[in-house]
């Protein structure tokens, strides 16, 4: 349940080894590649001047780019193609290409032999389907004239008239209509296309045929195509022909099928075996691309987890005169990746801390805070058994599927359902089961201050999240002085002991209340000159990093900002508690209805609508008050999520 420490790693490797080392770190996988050109090129990337690393620091002076030698299309182009041909079944075999070795050439050889003996079955196949689809035009055509009780040659060889036929849209169809009288041609309309187009022909004496075409023109009128001067007979013989001769080429096409999946299944391994070499080398090549070349050496550059430093010194050991160094995060290797690890329960979580940002490498991870605050948040505020289950199971069946939104929803669900017990509310019902706590309508101030109390509690948590990240990024001004910080956090907790102490009755508050209000102003001080306080503190040359007049202008509004955010953030968390109101209050509305109707159908029939309604509704916005709640009163404080998440090599150059 923490950022995971990376290092950066460099590597100098003989080139005859490049591509069983890249291969490696394709299978390690867990390592997020960095262009090793830019990372030499910053500096940043430095060889121990040795004796024995003379060659591969004069290398640095010769260095090409992988991006300008390596190009994978080819490998891909092969891979889409075996793909295609069955269907995209064949998958990428991890533990394949790990046992084994792979020979590129003699993947290469299979895929084009592979892919001529496919030839003329592929090419006679599409000549088939061609045919087929050409008839289907054909027979559309003709279905419009079946009715026409003459020989189509007859048609065709007419002395003083020639014919057309054609779509318009319904408006154009309109026009046409209306200016029937004012042509020059008979019109016929002969039937509808699918997309509600209308189909006419129009048969025009050939001294007119050129004012015809014309006015045809103008509405846009489409010839229908699939005629065919090789069709003489009646229209109703040739769609008899055309059947025909379809159901002949559906039965080649049919026989042409089952011939090529006999061979495409004899052929499995061997296509399954050129489709995962191919596809690493597409993937190889890829992560060449990333590395920098020298006549004898290659240079690679990654981040990978600490704690996987001993397993790349392993690999590094099976290649003679390879170099491999490791450089953490706080030595001028560049700002490193966030690599979140967090158990099952949280794990969902971090997508909904990304909605923020990523957090940055040397940040808490909120994401466990931010879990059990959300899930309790959204619980309090959506506490029923029966609706809670519902949340639950949809949730569940939507994790099942991939669906990661799902997980969550299966969380929020469990605790909606713990609430409810506390409530004793089961679809709205509140005389089903005891409450085991209370009954959100019958305590209403109840509810409304330890939704405040439990709102301070998480604001006392996220000043100890703030306290720390300040801390551990060395910023002493706001870690300790700061209105985030522990100044800060006491300046808070005085400004409720005043408040709790009076509004108590508490005969303390006499003697505490000028002792607080005391230290609370001596806070106040101390956040104003937080900067050159701090200054002074670590003996820096300047006290102020701009004119003080400026600096305490600025600093006076960030106080009235502070003392205001302070009493909103904590009055922000009323809402926990009337939200929970306003989910018992609807359903009651809802019950008042039912009771109306006086009628048992109805009454079940609004009930139902009711919590459906209520599902869907108050799900949606109780999550995004619940969230609300996270980032603007919580996340404010303590998390700038400003850092870049962690890729590894899957999915910083999968191809497929």
């Amino acid at each position: 349940m923490a950022i995971e420490n990376v290092i950066m790693m460099d590597v100098v490797g003989k080139i005859k080894y490049v591509d069983k080392f890249a291969k490696d770190i394709f299978l390690f996988n867990d390592i997020q590649i960095v262009d090793a050109m830019q990372e030499i090129d910053s500096g940043r990337f430095i060889l121990p001047i040795r004796e024995e690393n003379m060659g591969e620091l004069l290398g640095f002076a010769q260095l090409v780019s992988g991006e300008t030698m390596m190009d994978e299309k080819n490998f891909v182009k092969t891979v889409n193609k075996l793909n295609e041909l069955y269907k995209g079944s064949l998958n990428l075999d991890m533990i394949s290409l790990a046992k084994s070795e792979n020979d590129l050439g003699k993947a290469l050889g299979k895929a084009r032999e592979f892919d001529g003996n496919l030839v003329v079955e592929y090419s006679e196949l599409k000549q088939v389907n061609d045919q087929i689809e050409a008839l289907g035009k054909s027979k559309i055509a003709y279905s419009y004239l079946d009715e026409l009780d003459a020989k189509m040659s007859e048609l065709d060889s007419l002395e003083n008239f020639s014919y057309s036929l054609g779509s318009v849209t319904k408006d154009n169809a309109v026009r046409l209509k209306s200016i029937y009288n004012s042509v020059t041609s008979i019109v016929f309309h002969v039937g509808n296309q699918e997309d509600n187009e209308e189909v006419f022909m129009i048969v025009s004496p050939k001294d007119l045929e050129i004012e015809s075409q014309r006015i045809l023109k103008a509405l846009n009128f489409k010839p229908i195509e699939g005629f065919d001067g090789k069709y003489t007979e009646s229209p109703k013989e040739i769609l008899e022909a055309i059947d025909a001769e379809i159901k002949a080429l559906q039965a080649r096409n049919a026989e042409l099928l089952k011939k090529l999946n006999i061979h495409l299944e004899e052929n499995r391994a061997d296509a399954t075996d050129s489709f995962n070499t191919l596809s690493l080398y597409a993937n190889l090549s890829i992560i060449k691309k990333f590395m920098a070349f020298s006549d004898e050496n290659f240079y690679f550059s990654g981040w990978i987890s600490k704690r996987d430093k001993q397993r790349m010194e392993a690999i590094a050991a099976k290649y003679p005169e390879m170099i491999i160094m490791f450089s953490d995060t706080n030595k001028g290797s560049g700002k490193p990746p966030t690599k979140m690890k967090n158990n099952w329960l949280f794990k969902p979580f971090e997508n909904l801390v990304k909605l923020y940002g990523v957090p940055s490498f040397n940040e808490l991870d909120p994401t466990p805070f931010l879990s059990l605050t959300y899930m309790f948040c959204f619980g309090f505020m959506f506490g029923d058994v029966g609706q809670g289950l519902v949340l639950a199971v949809a949730g569940f069946i939507l994790g099942k599927r991939g669906v990661e939104l799902g997980k969550v929803l299966f969380r929020l669900g469990i605790c909606s359902t713990f609430f409810g017990f506390m409530y004793g509310s089961v679809f709205g019902f509140e005389e089903v089961i005891h409450a085991l706590w209370l009954r959100p309508f019958e305590e209403i101030n109840s509810i409304l201050f330890v939704a405040i109390g439990i709102g301070i509690g998480m604001l006392f948590v996220a000043y100890v999240y703030s306290i720390i990240n300040k801390l551990r990024q060395k910023e002493i001004k706001e870690g300790v002085f700061g209105k985030n910080g522990i100044c800060g956090f006491v300046l808070y907790a005085s400004l409720l002991a005043i408040v709790g102490v009076n509004a108590g009755g508490f005969a303390v508050a006499t003697v505490l209340t000028p002792i607080l209000a005391i230290l609370a102003v001596l806070l106040i001080f101390i956040v104003l000159i937080r900067e050159p306080l701090a200054n002074y503190l670590q003996k820096n040359s300047h006290l102020y990093e701009e004119e003080p007049s400026a600096y305490y202008i600025e600093s006076g509004f960030e106080l009235f900002e502070m003392l205001l955010g302070m009493f909103s953030n904590t009055v922000s968390f009323i809402r926990i508690g009337a939200f929970a109101l306003v989910h018992v209050g609807l359903f009651v509305a809802f019950q008042t209805l039912a009771e109306m109707a006086h009628n048992g159908v109805i009454s079940v029939g609004v009930l139902i609508f009711a919590n459906i309604f209520v599902i869907v509704l108050e799900t949606l916005i109780v999550s995004i008050q619940a969230l609300r709640l996270q980032f603007y009163e919580l996340f404010s404080k303590y998390y700038t999520g400003d850092g870049v998440e962690f890729r590894p090599v899957d999915l910083q150059i999968n191809l497929f």
